[in-house]
């Protein structure tokens, strides 16, 4: 993760899109303490939809189930579906 003063930040506004692109993260400091955390809009609605799973019961119990299916190696190859399905 980068870190860049607020000044720095301030200065180079206008490129810190393209940074946050390259680098993901920026973090912003003042006063060498972190303040700030500079993303991607796609990065960060990744991180609100990665929350909105987590804090949902019902789709950690699927996502668990799932997970456990690919460990015990119950899963079928994308031809296999289409090819038990009819299509």
């Amino acid at each position: 993760m980068r870190t860049l003063t607020i000044t720095e930040a301030r200065n180079k506004f206008m490129a810190l899109p393209d940074r946050a692109a390259k680098e993901q993260i920026l973090a912003v400091t003042r006063r060498n303490k972190k303040v700030m955390a500079v993303m991607s809009w796609d990065l960060y609605e990744g991180l609100l939809e990665t929350m909105e799973v987590l804090s949902d019961p019902e789709l950690m119990k699927y996502l668990r189930a799932a997970i456990e299916d690919i460990k015990a190696e119950r899963t079928h190859s994308i031809p296999d579906a289409y090819k038990k399905l009819g299509l």
